[in-house]
């Protein structure tokens, strides 16, 4: 088989590496107002969760789509992320600036810093997976975490490595900024889409 035939691994991966390269672009521009960066994240997990499957084949009008329709939650869940992570902000600020902290202040923004990725990893594909309320898909965030703890802490490390891969120097800096998001989208998307499915055959979603 030729390394550019159509069904080539090769041809097969750039495809795909041009569809995140577009999507990517869709969700930093969608994403400038930065009070719209829920709506256009949960647009982007929206267009990944088919690619995972290779169901997606309109990436632009797909997005645009998923953005208008899940606007609203998207932007309050965007909203109560920003003010969860500047609490966390704050709580980190006083570890860090503490002479000595105490033991009891780092395991409290430890598990603090769980709960709140346990609460919201799974939010954004779930509200635009689902048809559901806000509360409803942090809820089940959260409870998903929960029963799939050693899933949920993969991605937590995978999405680490990857932030800090793409840190590492400037070249991977660049290459950070154009397909830096859609990658971590991608890996919460491949694991997110096997544990959905597993749950809605127990119909519990």
């Amino acid at each position: 088989m030729s390394l550019f035939s159509q069904d080539s691994k090769f041809t097969k991966f750039m495809s795909r590496l041009t569809d995140v390269c577009r999507l990517n672009i869709l969700w930093l521009l969608f994403s400038l107002p930065v009070v719209t960066v829920g709506a256009a994240t949960v647009a982007a997990y929206s267009v990944a969760l088919k690619m995972v499957d290779d169901e997606e084949s309109y990436i632009t009008k797909s997005f645009i789509q998923a953005f208008r329709n899940n606007f609203k939650q998207g932007t309050l869940l965007w909203l109560l992320t920003a003010a969860a992570l500047y609490a966390l902000y704050i709580d980190a600020q006083l570890v860090f600036t503490a002479e000595k902290p105490s033991i009891g202040l780092c395991v409290v923004s430890i598990l603090s810093a769980a709960a709140v990725f346990c609460t919201f990893v799974y939010a954004y594909p779930l509200t635009a997976r689902y048809d559901n309320t806000l509360q409803n898909n942090l809820r089940n965030s959260f409870s998903i975490s929960m029963k799939y703890p050693l899933r949920t802490f993969a991605v937590f490390l995978i999405c680490a490595v990857e932030t800090y891969l793409f840190t590492f120097n400037m070249l991977m800096e660049v290459f950070g900024i154009l397909v830096g998001p859609m990658i971590l989208f991608y890996t919460v998307s491949g694991a997110a889409k096997r544990m959905f499915l597993r749950i809605e055959k127990d119909n519990q979603l």
